[in-house]
Formats: C-alpha cells, structure tokens, sequence
C-alpha cells in the first residue's frame, strides 16, 4: 500500500486541485499523481490529505445523478482504483484502497426482467483505518469495518470485520459498474435534451468508425471512448453494439484465422479484454462490465468461447476456453467462468458453481471471492 505522504508544497497542491476540480468539495492538502477521472451528476466530496496514486493507472471517482460519494481524511487510494456512487457510498478515514479494486454501491441492472432498469441502491462503507485489497471487488450491502482488511481479489458484499477475515464460502449479486443513463422518469424532457442526446449518439458512432475502422460493423455501432483493435483474422460487430468510454480502454484482439462475432445491441463497459486465437462468439444483447476478460486460449491449449443471447457478465470476471454460457444466464462478479454456464443460471465463485436463477432471486445478498483464493463472508 502507498504511504502517506508530507503536506504537498502549495503549486503541487494546486495541480491537485486543478485535477480534482470536478470534485464538489475537497479538503486540505490534496495529492494527486497522475490522472483522476471524476465525472457523473452526482456529489463527489474529497476530506484532508486525501492520496490518489495513480502513476500506473487512472482512478475513478463517479457518482450518479442524485448520489454522493464521500472520502474521508488521510485515505490513500491507488492505481487503476473504481469508486462508484449511485446511492451514498462512504471511504472513512484513514482507509486504504489498493490497485484495481472496484466499490460501487448498484448492480445498476436487475437479475431478471428489464436489465436496462436500475434497482434500489444498497449503501456501501469503508470504515476507519479498513484496507481493501488490491483487485478486491465491494458490492451493494457491504461495510467493512474499522481496522479491517480484505484480502486482494476478494468480493464482498456484507458486513465483513476482524472476526471475518477467514476465507469462507458464500453467495452474492453481481454487479457490474456499466455507467448506464438514468431512469426515464429521471431524464428531463425538452426539446433541448432530445438534441443533446441525438448529439451524443451522432458522435458515438463517429467514434466508433475511427476506433473500429478494423473490424466489420453493423449500422450505428457506437463507442464513446477508446477501443483498441488488433486484428489479424475477422471482427464482426453487430447493428448498435455500444463500447462505453472509460479510464482504460477496451481490447479487442484477433490473431490470424481466429474470429470473434459480437451480436447485435450488446454493450461492453471499459476495460474489457477479448482475446481469440480460434473463436469467440457472443450473441445479442448480452452486458458486459468493466474488466471482463473472455479469452478462448489458456495453459490448458485453445477453445472456442460461446455466449449466448441476453447474458450478463459483471465486473472483473473471466471466461475461460471452451466455455458456454447459456441464454438469459448472469456471470457474478468475480467469477472465474471453467466450465459450462446452463441456460437462465447464475455463475458463482471459482470454482464456478451454477445456481437457477429463479431460485437465486428469492435469497439475501452476500460475498465471494476472486480467482486468488477462497470466498469471503461475513
């Protein structure tokens, strides 16, 4: 973890305050190295001494329209960082955030029914002088408690504390950090907010041309940020395929012979990672989260990689070779995707294990964890 450094002398304190000037208050002595990325319509509020080490990668600050997101005094947050609000979502004092790890407060899609309708947020805390491990994944309902520390790459979604700190074995929502519009109802009407909206989408199929000039693509594929293309096979992007902007761009990669076909209307957050040697095929509709990886080759040799229509793979997880996942199913985040997902599942854990999803909607929340070791629970 980053240590905390002196009091920044007062120019670099004001380029600090230049790069969090997005922020709706920040507190004394702020130190900010390299980029921090805080957008969204919500509040964004930074106490004392706050450290955004971001050499390696940028950190993410958001908060939704009508959410407020508050860092305490003296928290150290590192690279590559997401901290997203759409409810009230609170760092303590003191607390440590290690590189990559995600915290978000909505799963922002619900498991069944409409999946572009946001549910009820659950808030999420950080209490005093806590650390969160590198790559570690926080989910609506969790609260960690003052002096705890969560393992690198765990994912957590209950109060978790010192009593807890032995791996165990559980169950949670998955959650993906796609920055999705806010509900209708939410959306002010108006001729001028039709225009901007139409605008927007002109220029994110603008993007999309330049920054998918490689790939074979359908009518109004958008992207609203960078998508890097290395194609040495075949691309084939579906009719409005949507590549969100973000701090670190989605990959897409080809090599020679290998194909990836996407299907129409799917949507890919950023930092998404699609890698083929032989084949990888993703049918429509399908919602993709911020640092999935879907690779079809491994130490185990190369496998084409199926995802079929209408399934949802939340943050952080991994598709591993030779895997299909069947219509309608959810990949929880985190999840290490090893072997077959059946139609209407939801995927757990590492090992994957495969539950109905009937049958998941009517239980509690809870936490597991990533591909580094066992699952966490309160």
């Amino acid at each position: 973890m980053t240590t905390t450094p002196e009091i920044a002398p007062p120019f670099f304190d004001m380029m600090s305050r230049i790069k969090l000037r997005h922020c709706a208050s920040v507190g004394a002595g702020p130190r900010v190295l390299g980029r921090v990325w805080v957008h969204g319509e919500g509040k964004v509020h930074v106490g004392d001494g706050v450290v955004f080490d971001a050499r390696n990668a940028p950190i993410e600050l958001m908060a939704h329209r009508g959410g407020e997101l508050h860092i305490g005094s003296g928290v150290c947050i590192e690279s590559g960082a997401s901290v997203e609000a759409a409810g009230r979502l609170v760092i303590g004092s003191a607390a440590r955030l290690g590189s990559f790890c995600k915290i978000l407060d909505n799963p922002l899609h619900p498991l069944r029914g409409d999946r572009h309708q946001r549910p009820e947020s659950r808030r999420v805390t950080v209490e005093d002088g806590a650390e969160i491990g590198a790559h570690a994944i926080l989910l609506p309902g969790a609260r960690v408690r003052a002096g705890a520390v969560v393992p690198d790459g765990a994912v957590v979604s209950r109060p978790f504390g010192k009593a807890s700190t032995v791996a165990g074995t559980s169950t949670r929502e998955p959650d993906d950090g796609i920055a999705s519009d806010p509900p209708a109802a939410e959306i002010p009407n108006g001729t001028w907010t039709v225009a901007q909206r139409k605008l927007r989408g002109a220029v994110e199929i603008l993007l999309g041309t330049w920054y998918l000039h490689g790939c074979e693509r359908g009518r109004h594929v958008r992207a609203s940020g960078r998508v890097r293309v290395a194609n040495q096979g075949r691309i084939r992007l579906g009719d409005r395929c949507t590549f969100i902007g973000g701090m670190i761009p989605t990959e897409l990669t080809c090599g020679p012979t290998a194909s990836i076909e996407i299907g129409a209307e799917c949507v890919f957050n950023y930092y998404v990672t699609i890698d083929a040697r032989e084949s990888v095929r993703i049918g429509s509709r399908a919602i993709f989260g911020s640092g999935v990886r879907i690779l079809d080759h491994g130490r185990g040799g190369v496998a084409p990689v199926r995802i079929e229509d209408d399934v949802w793979v939340a943050h952080g997880a991994v598709i591993e070779p030779g895997v299909t996942i069947g219509r309608g199913s959810v990949v929880s985040a985190g999840t290490v995707v090893s072997s077959d997902v059946p139609p209407d599942s939801l995927a757990i854990g590492n090992p994957v294990r495969c539950m109905s999803l009937e049958l998941r909607s009517s239980e509690p929340a809870a936490g597991t964890r990533r591909p580094r070791g066992a699952a966490v629970s309160a």
